[in-house]
Formats: C-alpha cells, sequence, structure tokens
C-alpha cells in the first residue's frame, strides 16, 4: 500500500502519458483522453489517478475517465478527485457507469436516467461502451451493465 501524500490538481501536459496509460489499464473509453480536461491524484512517484469532465459538442459535460492505480485504491482518491472536478461545475453533468457502481455516486447528486433522457453524445458513448461489452463478454471477460447517470445542474428541479 502506498503511505506518500496524495496531490489533487490540474493535469499538465506531461501527465498525459500517464494519463493514458491509467485509461487503458482498466479498459476504459480510450478516445477523448485531452489532457487539459483532466484532474490527477499524483504522488512523488507519479500520477495514480485521473478523472476529466469531458465537454461535448452538444452542450453536455460527462464525467468520464475515473480511474485509480490499483496499488492506490481504498484511500478516497476517487472521491477527492470527483470531488474537485464536480467542485465549480453548476450545470448538468452526466456519466456511464458499470450498474454495480450506480449507489456510490448519489453523494454528488448523480441518479440513474433512461439513455433518451440522456444528451445526445452520452446516449453515443452509452452505446458504444455497450457494443465494447457485448466485445469483451466474447473475449469471456466479467460482462459489465452499463447504466447513464445524471446530476442536474444547481437550481435545476
Amino acid at each position: 500500500m502506498l503511505t506518500s501524500t496524495i496531490v489533487i490538481r490540474p493535469a499538465i501536459a506531461q501527465d498525459e502519458p500517464a494519463i493514458r496509460a491509467l485509461v487503458r489499464s482498466e479498459r476504459l473509453n480510450p478516445s477523448g483522453l485531452d489532457w487539459p480536461n483532466f484532474i490527477v491524484a499524483a504522488d512523488t512517484h507519479g500520477i495514480v489517478g485521473a478523472v476529466q469532465l469531458r465537454h461535448h459538442t452538444d452542450g453536455s459535460r460527462e464525467l468520464g475517465s475515473l480511474v485509480v492505480a490499483e496499488a492506490a485504491r481504498r484511500r478516497g482518491i476517487a472521491t477527492r478527485l470527483i470531488d474537485t472536478l464536480l467542485a465549480d461545475e453548476p450545470g448538468r453533468v452526466q456519466m456511464i457507469t458499470d450498474a454495480t457502481f450506480t449507489s456510490r455516486y448519489t453523494r454528488w447528486g448523480f441518479t440513474p436516467i433512461a439513455p433518451r433522457q440522456a444528451s445526445r453524445c452520452v446516449r453515443l458513448n452509452h452505446r458504444l461502451g455497450r457494443l465494447a461489452c457485448m466485445i469483451s463478454f466474447f473475449k469471456r471477460r466479467p460482462r459489465r451493465r452499463l447504466v447513464i447517470l445524471d446530476r442536474p445542474g444547481r437550481g435545476t428541479p
């Protein structure tokens, strides 16, 4: 278990290879990995976690690419990353996750929605994710069921 201090900060250009490596290590969506959209968790050895807020062409925002290195898990790093990412985001944010993790995101106001209620770009990412899950199933990887979560913007009923 890592014991060094974790610093949460905006990503810099030099973080891009580490972000890509972390995302690939968990077989997350490798598209749209634009380092300026990322918040990272770093210790003295390098990047141990990352999350991004995707800015889609339809105006929607999507929390994505949330990943923490296996050796750094169970230390609250994902929580700190999400807290930092959402702290200054007053608008609606959507995300896609495995159905088994849905309850973990209620503390930030996320609730499940039907795909038809999601923004066009998030619906597309959900479809692509479901396709990737089917391919993974045929490769005998554990089956995942993806859901879309929504956090209304501040002041939205």
